[in-house]
């Protein structure tokens, strides 16, 4: 049966691919969307967008009204801003605005993508069920998604349909590609260091996965999830390798004669300086945990919503494939 579904952060690499596939099954999208975003892709797909603002609730109220469900996927990401008022407005009040409508507005279900970054990795405890962290990452990243999350399985525990989604590292195509390859992106990682212009990157276990599993993940949750739950939207398990050795993989299957070296995180200033203090934070902690869960078949989040994401490979074959099609690389050097 088809719905009207609202999806905030539609123009971001997530949001921009959950359109996509409500669209193409069916369903009508609602999205929110700022003055001046690129919405000429997801408006070309039959995306109703409505000019606003995550952090007016008068704006979520108004763009979401007559929507059955909503896919939130809105957020302020780690970037060179590191004021937390600007991440709490966005990351914080902007979930609970769209919790507090789709309350008001009587929503079957709300499925809000969050991070996998402040749960406690204790070992032999899936994040699944696992606590969160008592010492998470002091970043304003980190602090606002897990009141957000926090707020979301509060109401879901007072009785409203909420559910979760926790994303790996997500890269690979958009049908918003000027949103795809932004300073934060793993995809701008990925296509700098297939242009030989990556020489080098701090070393911690990341989870990949491909931009489309996770919104397959997202419609999955939508349609099969628990409401309380939470779905651990990652890539393989055996895919969990740092971002140099990601890079490498690529530029092996694009043809292209670059290697990116790993680089300790460290207090060191130019690190700093680099990547930018809510990275450093990120990749120091899970230095420290030392141990990362991956999706396989025995997951709740496999069992329960059917969850298979493709292989790395796979996936950087797909991203090389569009990066060349977007004109932002060129053809195999070696």
């Amino acid at each position: 049966m088809t719905e009207t579904v609202f999806v905030t952060g539609a123009t971001g690499l997530t949001g921009a691919n959950v359109c996509k596939l409500l669209v193409g099954r069916g369903d009508n999208v609602r999205a929110l969307a700022r003055d001046g975003a690129d919405t000429g892709p997801i408006v070309a797909m039959g995306v109703d967008v409505v000019t606003g603002d995550i952090t007016s609730a008068d704006d979520v109220r108004r763009a979401a009204d007559g929507c059955e469900s909503a896919v939130h996927c809105a957020a302020l990401l780690g970037g060179a801003s590191q004021d937390l008022a600007d991440f709490h407005a966005v990351n914080v009040e902007g979930t609970r605005h769209v919790l507090d409508t789709a309350a008001e507005l009587g929503m079957r279900r709300v499925v809000a993508v969050s991070t996998t970054t402040f749960f406690d990795k204790v070992e032999g405890v899936d994040r699944e069920i696992a606590p969160l962290s008592r010492e998470p990452s002091s970043d304003p990243y980190t602090i606002t998604k897990m009141a957000a999350f926090v707020d979301a399985m509060a109401r879901a525990e007072a009785g409203q349909d909420v559910v979760n989604t926790h994303p790996g590292a997500i890269f690979g195509p958009s049908p918003v590609a000027s949103n795809a390859l932004g300073k934060t992106s793993f995809n701008r990682v990925l296509s700098s260091a297939l242009r030989g212009r990556l020489e080098r990157y701090l070393r911690f276990p990341v989870s990949w996965v491909l931009a489309d599993d996770v919104a397959r993940g997202c419609l999955l949750a939508l349609d099969r999830g628990v409401s309380g739950e939470r779905y651990m939207l990652d890539g393989r398990s055996e895919d969990v390798v740092s971002i140099a050795e990601a890079c490498n993989r690529a530029c092996e299957i694009a043809g292209v004669d670059h290697h990116v070296e790993d680089v300790a995180p460290s207090d060191d200033p130019e690190l700093a300086a680099i990547f930018g203090p809510t990275l450093i934070a990120i990749a120091s902690k899970a230095a420290e945990d030392q141990q990362i869960a991956g999706t396989t078949a025995e997951s709740r989040t496999a069992k329960r919503l059917g969850y298979d994401p493709v292989s790395l490979d796979e996936g950087l074959r797909l991203t090389i494939g569009w990066l060349r099609d977007i004109g932002r690389l060129g053809q195999r050097t070696i």
